[in-house]
């Protein structure tokens, strides 16, 4: 496809690896690609390697970006669920103007967090995040940011472990508004819908004073942004769907009813 000559609605998709999708399982409704939602990924790879025996955050320096058509990423395992395919599948059918498409800027990053400055306003992956952002932008004049999707916190919550619960509340506001305000003035955003969820249940409920308190910080920085706060209680992890041990990501039934959560949470805020 000629990219100069689509006009894109651009969703941001940033945070760590429930952002990413790593839901397993059956679902009840597949999602089917459709030629009107676009994806956005380059050739950075962000991940972690043991160095000395400790995990170093890596992300190369690469600006080749990749467009093609939004499908579930598949592997050895099955598909795995991005609830932000959903959310672009409800917006494309009642939102989307003639003659455009949807496009994701896919940014997330699993085991990422602000406490090591993987995220933040002067990190790696949020400079990496606005590059991704400046080449979706630079496609077309008639190119605008509709939403950002947020999905983080599960690495805050068990970092820093001196911090009292409301150091950690004020910590993660802080640095979650820091960043997302200075994406909203580099792209002259004064309403910009933010949208952010709560974590899987299964290790929320085992990890719950820390969590709560990110989830504090979390909704701090909606209510501020006039954003809005998802909840996720009931969701199942992939451990409860497909009995993997894996308690801490959404399945992928999870991840498609996230997707409705989060559009639903859309069009609460166009409202307002």
């Amino acid at each position: 496809m000629d990219l100069k000559k689509e006009k894109l609605d651009i969703i941001v998709l940033a945070g760590q690896s429930n952002a990413e999708g790593c839901g397993r399982g059956e679902v009840s409704e597949e999602f089917v690609p459709d030629e009107r939602i676009l994806l956005l990924n380059d050739e950075a790879r962000p991940r972690f390697e043991n160095e000395n025996g400790k995990d170093v955050f890596k992300l190369d320096d690469s600006g080749t970006m990749h467009v093609g058509v939004a499908e579930e990423p598949e592997d050895c395992l099955g598909k795995r669920g991005v609830f932000a395919l959903g959310f672009a599948k409800h917006y494309v059918e009642n939102d989307l103007a003639a003659g455009r498409k949807a496009l994701i800027v896919y940014a997330p990053a699993g085991g990422t967090g602000f406490a090591r400055n993987e995220w933040g306003k002067e990190s790696c992956l949020y400079s990496r995040l606005c590059r991704m952002t400046d080449y979706a932008l630079s496609l077309n004049p008639e190119n605008r940011i509709v939403a950002f999707l947020w999905h983080q916190g599960e690495c805050d919550a068990v970092e820093n472990v001196q911090f009292t619960p409301a150091e950690r509340r004020v910590y993660y506001r802080e640095k979650l508004s820091c960043m997302l305000e200075d994406f909203k003035q580099k792209y002259g955003l004064k309403n910009l819908p933010f949208i952010a969820a709560g974590f899987c249940d299964e290790w929320y409920l085992q990890n719950k004073e820390p969590c709560d308190a990110v989830l504090a910080g979390t909704r701090d920085v909606c209510a501020a942004e006039k954003g809005a706060f998802v909840e996720t209680g009931g969701l199942l992890s992939n451990n409860q769907k497909t009995e993997n041990g894996d308690n801490i990501h959404f399945c992928r039934e999870s991840q498609h009813i996230l997707g409705d959560k989060y559009y639903e949470a859309y069009k609460k805020i166009a409202k307002a």
